[in-house]
């Protein structure tokens, strides 16, 4: 039986089989020369995607410190909002009581103006004349 190329096994026959050795042996090495060829291109190919792999995650580590310290920022951001809308709505209510007060102020002075020029009237028709007081006449002024 002849040795075959390819997938089969090959098959030495023994009167053929010191001169299968020395090809054999030839055979091998080369073999084994484009295994460690090919060992090489793999383990290349290997290392390259560890740096990829590598790279992704320091990418990912990095991604996630960002995406950490922007959160925090946005929770800090949150609590000035909330903080802020809580003394909004603090002073908007100290206005409204503060409008109120005015109010009742302008209210207060309105009902005293109003007090004052009667009081000043009844002053006037008191101290006037008795014979202004006889004709009924308004008094002046």
């Amino acid at each position: 039986m002849e040795a075959s190329r390819g997938t089969e096994p090959r098959v030495i026959r023994l009167r053929d089989a010191p001169d299968a050795k020395q090809l054999d042996t030839k055979d091998l090495l080369g073999r084994l020369e484009a295994q460690a060829e090919e060992n090489g291109r793999l383990a290349a190919r290997a290392e390259s995607f560890e740096r990829v792999a590598r790279a992704e995650r320091d990418a990912r580590r990095r991604l996630s410190e960002t995406l950490k310290r922007e959160r925090k920022a946005a929770q800090a951001l949150l609590e000035r909002a909330e903080h802020a809308e809580a003394a909004l709505t603090a002073k908007t209510e100290e206005a409204d009581r503060h409008e109120q007060a005015l109010a009742l102020s302008e209210q207060q002075r309105h009902l005293t103006w109003m007090q004052l020029t009667e009081a000043t009237q009844q002053i006037a028709i008191l101290s006037r004349p008795v014979w202004r007081k006889l004709l009924g006449r308004p008094p002046k002024g």
